[in-house]
């Protein structure tokens, strides 16, 4: 055993050793990495200045050329004429065209002796200044003097650029133009950059003085400073980038110059050593500082690495119990098993949870056994395609078998480790997701109904606003025809006629009724209802007209059943119902009619609204028919939909049960199926309370006396059918199209009574009345609507009337109300 030993300590003493040298070849490489990046940055950060100092010196250079060539071409211009006093005459002139050059200061000529003959602006250089720069053998070159200190208090500094005149032909030039240029817009343009700390802009004449620097040290300007070795590069190639010790300020800068074009003038900008390389050094630091922290951390790693070795086992056996502890504790169940190769041979403690087994209820068998037969040919092809994928992932959602015989919905993670050595598996994990699901269903259900009474509502204003419309033209249609067949004689063609007409237009007015009833406009009057009473004439009815082939049988309680609701409306329910099961059957079958109490002791869901716990009625009507599919079933209540032949239906019918049955507090059921008939359950909520007392007939027609009658609507063939129906009926109409016109009309004149339309642009029929009141409190008025109900009355009372007519309104209608209103004023 001691060589055993012997041999496994020599073992790792190299790899501790090849560790240390490793991290001492690491820290090496780091260090001269950083030496390399050190040097890089350097490099980059001159090339930067480079870069900047030379594209800024070239637009100064630009910058600066044309605003002197801008000069040049003037005093080029001037300098054509040989002879000086010729161009002295015209100086003038020429200082008012340079007025608002900023730049210039003035203009001055001088004779061939040197003499000023002529000068603008103030101009006044010193002599040293002209003679310095006096014609010479080159008569044709623009020439630069030194500048000088000019103006008051000599504080200024200008310097002259001048042209000598035209020469006649082998001779001298007869003078010089000078132009007096002010240093001080070129140090305005200089100050405009941004150069930093350190930097610097200098303008001088190609032989070394200095005529402007940017920033200023003082007393610098028209100095001489040596440049040889700037000079000769600028004089060869016109510019010049580098490296030089600068004369004025004794540091170590990078120059940039570049020869202004066309002129003996230099432009150079530039920066200190230390001001160029101060982002370098910053950089430098960083690189020293993240160097010695990555060295340090290296050889930290390499310790821990080589402590660590020793420790890897012990380590590996925590995380093996952690994994194991987090696994069995884990929601989740997991299964770990070899798909044809022995099944499962792993289960968490959770899958008895989730599914009721334990590990020997599953050892040896296939998770594909669990599986739902209506989901196992997809999960089955989803086991193929992950065996083919070495450490693919398949995520579905399946219904898994319980223990209990029940199914759960499970959320099915399968990965293939079948290669990983250390599993060698299929890992399966199970996620119970039943109550999710169950959600879902019921979320997706109250959507789906949701849906269904928002396109109910919504067609239903729009059929309201059709039916209020279509209302106004049957007002018309039964006025005339009304009163074409009282004036035709009798027997005659032209009353049978007339008699035609009005029977449509009241089958089209039951139409509008049953629409205005379905969009809710019209609500009916809502009070104790013995529904077996109205289930009892509702039957009457329908058994007179049943086909011999069709059986009635009903179910009715011998006790009164109240529900509260409008009996009218219920008995149409009913009468509805019937029609749509006699239709279903055709020609024979059996129509069941049921009416019992019920007691709901929980909230229900039925077919197409929800019950909530009660007392109920339930009336049901059954029929042996054809029956309808689940499509037909999902759309029955819609408005217009119908599966009757065209002209046999408005399909109108059960959409209006709908209605009254939800405007009731009631719930509807239906069961159907093609070929089996149909069943349809109405609950109402059941009260204990007698059946009301029923309305008091109303008084008889009376004619008029010559009254004056305001008929007041926006629709003007219903003014004129009912102006005309009360002129035959005795009565003396004037009629207005609007609120306004009826206000301005009753203003002007005397009137027995009001007949006024409720919907109206501007002022509606109870906001009129309201006004008329305000001019006469004892006014008679009767109110027309094509929406009547609880809500008009109560605002007609609100303003005082008494009398509500709903459209369409026949004569007799008129005329009973207004005997009735002008009785009683």
């Amino acid at each position: 055993m001691a060589p055993q030993r012997a041999r496994s300590g020599f073992s790792r003493i190299p790899l501790g050793r090849a560790l240390i040298a490793l991290g001492l070849v690491l820290v090496a490489i780091n260090i001269a990495a950083a030496l390399w990046d050190a040097r890089t940055a350097r490099e980059r950060v001159e090339r930067g200045a480079q870069r900047d100092f030379t594209n800024l010196t070239r637009l100064l250079a630009e910058q600066t050329a044309a605003s002197l060539e801008s000069v040049d071409l003037l005093l080029r211009d001037a300098a054509h004429s040989p002879s000086a006093l010729e161009v002295a005459s015209q100086l003038p002139r020429l200082g008012e065209q340079t007025m608002h050059i900023s730049h210039i200061a003035g203009f001055a000529v001088l004779d061939a002796d040197g003499r000023v003959l002529a000068r603008t602006g103030g101009i006044a250089p010193p002599v040293e200044a002209l003679g310095a720069r006096r014609p010479g053998d080159a008569a044709s070159a623009v020439r630069l003097s030194d500048p000088y200190q000019a103006g008051a208090g000599r504080s200024e500094w200008r310097f002259l650029l001048s042209r000598p005149l035209a020469a006649p032909p082998g001779g001298r030039p007869g003078g010089v133009i000078a132009a007096e240029v002010k240093v001080e817009s070129f140090d305005w343009l200089y100050r405009t950059v941004d150069l930093g700390h350190g930097g610097f802009i200098s303008l001088v004449t190609d032989d070394g003085v200095l005529v402007t620097r940017v920033p200023d040290p003082g007393d610098v300007r028209a100095h001489r400073y040596p440049a040889e070795a700037i000079m000769p590069a600028i004089r060869a190639s016109g510019r010049f980038e580098g490296w030089t010790d600068s004369p004025i300020s004794g540091e170590h800068v990078f120059l940039a110059a570049s020869a202004v074009r066309g002129l003996p003038l230099v432009v150079g900008s530039g920066a200190s050593e230390e001001a160029i390389l101060a982002p370098w050094r910053d950089e430098a630091w960083l690189i020293v500082d993240r160097t010695a922290l990555t060295s340090l951390a290296m050889l930290a790693l390499i310790g821990l690495a080589a402590w660590g070795l020793n420790r890897r086992e012990q380590k590996i056996a925590r995380s093996w119990t952690r994994y194991q502890a987090m696994i069995e504790h884990s929601s989740d169940a997991l299964i770990l098993s070899r798909p044809l190769a022995g099944g499962i041979y792993y289960a968490s403690p959770a899958i008895e949870r989730v599914l009721g087994y334990t590990l020997q209820d599953l050892g040896g068998r296939e998770v594909m056994d669990l599986i739902h037969p209506d989901t196992l040919e997809t999960a089955m092809h989803l086991r193929e395609e992950l065996l083919r994928s070495p450490g693919k992932v398949a995520v579905d959602e399946v219904r898994v078998l319980h223990k209990d015989g029940s199914w759960r919905w499970i959320e099915l993670t399968r990965k293939n480790l079948l290669e990983e050595p250390s599993v060698r598996a299929v890992v399966f994990n199970f996620r119970d997701i039943t109550e999710r699901k169950q959600a879902e269903a019921e979320r997706a259900r109250l959507e789906s109904r949701l849906r269904q009474a928002e396109k109910m509502e919504a067609v239903g204003r729009l059929a309201g606003g059709i039916a209020h419309d279509f209302n106004n033209i049957l007002g018309g249609i039964l006025g005339y025809a009304e009163m074409l067949a009282e004036n035709a004689p009798a027997s005659s063609p032209l009353k049978r006629y007339a008699d035609n007409v009005l029977t449509g237009a009241n089958r089209a007015s039951g139409l509008v009724q049953q629409i205005l009833s379905y969009s809710r406009s019209q609500r009916g009057q809502r009070q104790p209802v013995e529904l077996g009473a109205v289930a009892t004439e509702t039957l009457e009815l329908v058994r007179g007209s049943l086909p011999p082939a069709i059986e009635l049988h009903a179910e009715l309680l011998g006790t009164p059943l109240h529900v509260v609701g409008d009996a009218t409306q219920l008995h149409q329910v009913t009468m509805n119902l019937c029609t749509n099961a006699v239709h279903a059957m055709g020609e024979g079958g059996v129509l069941r009619i049921r009416l019992e109490r019920v007691e709901i002791a929980a909230e229900r869901v039925l077919s197409h609204s929800t019950l909530h716990a009660g007392s109920y009625a339930r009336l049901t009507v059954a029929d042996t028919g054809s029956g309808m599919d689940e499509g037909m079933l999902a759309r029955i209540f819609e408005p217009f939909f119908t599966t009757k032949e065209v002209g046999k239906g408005t399909g109108l019918g059960l959409a209006l049960v709908y209605g009254i049955v939800t405007d009731s507090g009631g719930a509807i059921d239906v069961a159907s199926a093609p070929g089996q008939g149909s069943s349809f359950a109405i609950y109402l909520p059941r009260v204990e309370s007698p059946l009301a007392a029923e309305a008091v007939v109303a008084a008889p027609l009376a004619k008029g006396r010559g009254e004056r009658v305001l008929v007041v609507d926006d629709e003007q063939a219903l003014v004129a059918v009912t102006s005309e129906a009360l002129k035959r009926i005795g009565y003396e109409p004037v009629g207005c199209p609007d609120g306004a016109a009826a206000l301005a009309a009753f203003d002007a004149g005397h009137f027995d009574a009001v007949i006024a339309d409720e919907v109206m642009p501007g002022l509606s029929g109870t906001q009129l009345a309201r006004q008329l009141r305000h001019r006469r409190a004892d006014l008679p008025i009767v109110l027309v609507s094509g929406y009547t109900g609880p809500m008009l009355n109560e605002r007609a009372l609100g303003v005082g009337i008494t009398e509500v007519l709903k459209k369409p309104v026949q004569s007799r209608e008129i005329a009973a109300a207004l005997a009735r209103v002008l009785k009683q004023a």
